[in-house]
């Protein structure tokens, strides 16, 4: 049976003995029109119309019916070329292509009810975790799409998966129980691609995706969450795919492996405000990744950790302004220099006119490789249902970095949002 299917069953068994009249329905969208510019190669990366449908259908039982879908025109079809395979996605999960330039997909589909004092939602949905921002080290169980790379917001960047969760009050604990048989993992665009990350030495565009089953291999996951003497505070674990694959070359048959492991997820939050600063962390353990020697070439399994700190402050009128440590590191050293990574991010954001006018400035530095990102951004509210937008991203550093492989595509983005 298909995690849709699983899905459908779920629902219906939520639905049953509650009326199914419904009470309302409400429909909202949203409309992004947008174009980015790569300056330095003087090629157009994107121009494209994304429409955000939301439809949200209330039961007179207090239940909640949610379907979000997402279409997009492209006139460039640079970032995802052509009609692609999807070998990264499960089949319920994939998108729609009609043609070149246009990709459909059912972004969101669940229903929320409550059973007494326990909610569920059941479908395809978000889940998410942690406290940082843009770093992942607890918001692993939806895969991220890499369509451009992490420039957008996250939120459009996770991939919503078929997956049941269940929040149940315990004392002064919240326990969230979750349940994902969808076994898409992380996209990259495949080679060719504007920030495709699978490399391509043939030149063959062959790749082989050793993607788990979605029945067999289901994650599984519990967070126990509370708020104690003003600290916010959360224990999670997870069994789950690594969804970042062991890239292989395979020379022999001239191309490329990805290959996934199952890991164990240990780690929590604490986040407290101290005045005008709030104080974030986030920590995570994983039992098993693989990694490959990059002298050698040997493949190794080993532990790894992960935590992030984060300070944030508003103590200025108008102003906001958060800074993040992030590090990873390898239990088990190898011969090359990357048992250990660190990155640190400075975002800064400035509201005037009323809060009209938003500018905001985000850099991430990686300080293993030297290269740096930075994102500046500002956002006219027009009118209560019209958003201009300017923005530039930019790339810095050397080729062989996590983000100076791509100072080539700095790019300069207009666009504006309407809603209705």
């Amino acid at each position: 049976m298909k995690p849709a299917q699983y899905a459908g069953l779920a629902i219906i068994g939520c639905l049953t003995g509650m009326p199914v009249a419904a009470m309302d329905v409400q429909h909202s969208s949203l409309v992004d029109v947008e174009a980015a510019f790569a300056h330095k190669t003087g090629t157009w990366q994107k121009q494209e119309v994304v429409w955000r449908p939301e439809w949200v259908t209330r039961f007179d039982s207090g239940a909640r019916f949610t379907l979000i879908g997402e279409g997009r025109i492209d006139a460039q079809d640079e970032l995802d070329p052509g009609r692609p395979d999807q070998p990264f996605r499960a089949r319920n999960t994939q998108k729609g292509f009609p043609s070149d330039h246009i990709d459909l997909e059912l972004r969101e589909f669940f229903l929320d009810h409550y059973a007494g004092d326990i909610f569920v939602r059941v479908g395809k949905q978000q889940i998410v975790w942690g406290q940082a921002d843009g770093l992942r080290v607890l918001d692993v169980i939806n895969p991220l799409s890499y369509r451009e790379f992490i420039l957008p917001d996250i939120e459009h960047r996770r991939i919503p998966l078929w997956s049941a969760l269940a929040e149940i009050p315990v004392d002064s604990w919240t326990a969230q129980l979750v349940w994902v048989p969808d076994a898409t993992v992380t996209e990259s665009p495949l080679p060719g691609a504007t920030y495709s990350l699978i490399p391509d030495p043939f030149d063959e565009g062959r790749l082989q995706v050793n993607r788990p089953d979605s029945m067999a291999d289901s994650d599984f996951g519990l967070k126990l969450s509370s708020f104690q003497n003003g600290w916010d505070l959360s224990l999670n674990y997870l069994y789950h795919t690594i969804d970042d694959p062991l890239i292989r070359i395979d020379t022999p048959e001239q191309g490329v492996v990805a290959d996934y492991n199952r890991s164990h997820l240990i780690g929590g939050t604490a986040s407290k405000p101290f005045g005008d600063v709030t104080v974030r962390s986030e920590v995570g353990v994983e039992s098993k990744t693989r990694f490959q020697d990059s002298v050698t070439g040997q493949t190794t399994d080993t532990g790894i950790g992960s935590y992030v700190i984060g300070l944030d402050y508003s103590g200025l009128s108008d102003w906001f302004i958060s800074s993040q440590f992030f590090q990873t590191y390898r239990f088990t050293g190898t011969g090359d220099d990357g048992s250990s990574k660190e990155q640190i991010t400075l975002l800064i954001r400035h509201e005037s006119m009323n809060n009209s006018l938003m500018l905001e400035a985000l850099s991430i530095y990686d300080l293993n490789n030297e290269d740096s990102l930075i994102q500046l951004e500002a956002e006219y509210t027009a009118s209560t249902n019209v958003v201009l937008r300017l923005a530039a991203d930019l790339f810095f550093g050397d080729r062989s970095g996590t983000f100076g492989r791509f100072r080539e595509e700095s790019r300069l983005v207009t666009g504006f949002t309407l809603s209705f």
